[in-house]
């Protein structure tokens, strides 16, 4: 075996999570430790990012009945109370109420290798049936698992004793998400590999999984225990990552790092083959090698409606948007005309701009990309004029102080993708076009189900109620530090190991819904469908075939 090959195992297999730097060896303690001057601290950063930047600050005290800013102020005053562990657990529940996966407070640490791991279980648990009662089962496991009985197609009982069902529900409540079935998506994405720069470790030193025997429904359950290891999944080659696009971004980083966790668990050879070769590569002999194996998928199936195109979009997180509209424009091509699948199910989202370049290869219509506004606040309008932050917040400024002077709450909506470079190439598919959307596309995952449905290109089929509502550019600490900076701005200190993201320009959708919200709403179908245990154990079979049924009746 190439040293290759023995290196992607020792990948795979990972490390025992406590021997992670930075990683406490009791899991009640967190990687941060917080004096209390730096408590008041951080409540008097949040408050700030609250009142000066949130764009969802007023549409989520409407909807949720939820004040973040009297919130914080409560919890500031439980500070002589509270441990610093107590506080940031509170912290991290007061700005999660907010039900935005964009917004979150990161227990990064204060070792820099701690979050390059994701604490990793080595199996994946989905469900099937009604979305709202459904069934679980076990449907990919590593080989690095002995138990010969512990295989794809068992039913998931219990968990540490809990009706599994209830452990993902509970879980569900300490994560984000607009809706119940975007939060408990959410829940079932990260359950078993979750990745340490943006969640917490684990409570648990490890998991008693009851399960049973689909052939057994009455029998007994089994039992087996896993302990928590951590992997380190490392980024695609061709993963975003220069400064120019880290404020054009509307991506779940979380659900992004844990769908590279599972590309390493339960596709070594895959993985293997991307994180050392930038040559195109397929995921086997059935699939279309291409140079973004790590974004795109593709491959041709034969259906009971004929021999139809399915291509799987997995992130819009690549660095050139020109070389990815290149290769899928090449992909497309070669696509049978009958009728193409485009699934969008587990794409967090990635670079604006990528999403919405590839509109233009379906339509010989004019692509409108959606529009952004920012808050307007004395705070934004200073960002705005400062020319440090010209290249992202400049077109916005006139717009900032002209919604102020009227008592608005937002500036002008406007575009960030170019709209001619959303425009201007041949159309590369022309036939009948199905996109399947689940809670777990998001962000621009969102904003491309929304070009989709909103330019008349193709029929959206929603897995659940619909896409999991990430309506927002989303900015990093670095991003509003920065511009605060060359604004002339204070801003209370960030206490090392912290880290946070937020949503900063607000999505209205273009086209025939035009000025529509995405956050906390999504994108929804026209046809809804519920997966089959066919579906989540065969790759995807019926679900196929409902598709090629519409895409014939197109």
């Amino acid at each position: 075996m190439s040293g290759l090959a023995e290196a992607t195992q020792r990948a795979q297999h990972g490390r025992p999570l406590r021997q992670v730097p930075g990683v406490p060896d009791d899991p009640s303690e967190l990687p941060v430790e917080l004096t209390v001057p730096q408590r008041h601290d951080l409540i008097d950063l949040w408050c700030r990012l609250m009142t000066d930047v949130y764009v969802h600050h007023e549409q989520k005290r409407s909807l949720y009945g939820y004040d973040p800013v009297r919130a914080l102020l409560a919890l500031r005053r439980q500070i002589p109370y509270l441990g610093s562990a107590e506080f940031l657990r509170e912290l991290t529940f007061t700005i999660n109420r907010l039900r935005d996966q964009h917004t979150q407070l990161y227990l990064m640490g204060r070792d820099p290798r701690r979050a390059l791991y994701v604490a990793a279980l080595p199996f994946l648990v989905e469900g099937f049936g009604e979305h709202r009662t459904p069934t679980y089962v076990v449907t990919k496991v590593s080989d690095t698992i002995e138990d010969d009985g512990f295989v794809p197609g068992v039913r998931v009982t219990t968990w540490n004793a809990l009706p599994f069902a209830r452990a993902v529900d509970l879980y569900a409540e300490t994560l984000t998400g607009g809706r119940l079935d975007a939060r408990r998506a959410r829940a079932l994405e990260t359950l078993t590999q979750r990745p340490l720069a943006f969640l917490p470790q684990p409570d648990e030193l490890w998991v008693d999984v009851g399960y049973r025997d689909a052939s057994t429904v009455d029998g007994p359950d089994r039992t087996i225990r896993f302990e928590w290891r951590a992997i380190e999944p490392s980024t695609a080659l061709t993963a975003s990552d220069t400064v120019e696009l880290r404020t054009r971004r509307a991506v779940d980083a979380t659900s992004e790092a844990a769908r590279r966790a599972r590309k390493l668990l339960f596709q070594p050879a895959l993985w293997q083959q991307e994180v050392a070769e930038h040559a195109r590569v397929a995921r086997s002999s059935a699939w279309l090698p291409t140079a973004f194996a790590d974004a795109i998928s593709a491959r041709r199936l034969r259906t009971s409606q004929g021999t139809v195109g399915y291509l799987r979009l997995w992130t819009f997180d690549v660095n050139h948007s020109g070389r990815y509209l290149d290769e899928v424009d090449r992909v497309l091509r070669a696509m049978p005309r009958k009728g193409l699948i485009i699934d969008l199910r587990a794409n967090p989202g990635g670079v604006i701009e990528v999403a919405e370049r590839l509109l233009q290869l379906f339509t010989t219509e004019v692509v409108q990309p959606v529009r952004f506004a920012l808050r307007a606040t004395p705070a934004v309008a200073a960002l705005a004029d400062a020319d440090g932050n010209g290249a992202d917040l400049a077109d916005w400024a006139a717009s900032v102080r002209t919604a102020m002077d009227l008592g608005e709450e937002h500036s002008q909506h406007l575009t960030i993708s170019d709209p001619e470079r959303c425009n201007g190439r041949p159309v590369a598919y022309r036939g009948p076009v199905v996109v399947v959307v689940d809670p777990t596309t998001f962000s621009s995952g969102d904003i491309f189900a929304a070009g989709i449905a909103d330019h008349g290109i193709g029929q959206i089929v929603s897995v659940g109620e619909g896409t999991g509502g990430g309506g927002a550019n989303v900015w990093t600490h670095d991003d509003i530090e920065y511009a605060y900076h060359v604004a002339g701005l204070p801003l209370p200190a960030r206490p090392a190991g912290i880290g946070y993201s937020l949503s900063v320009r607000r999505i209205a959708r273009s086209g025939t819904a035009s000025g529509l919200a995405i956050e906390d709403v999504g994108v929804s179908g026209e046809e809804h469908y519920t997966m089959t245990e066919d579906d989540v154990l065969h790759g995807n079979a019926d679900l196929v075939e409902f598709c090629a049924r519409l895409l014939a009746a197109s």
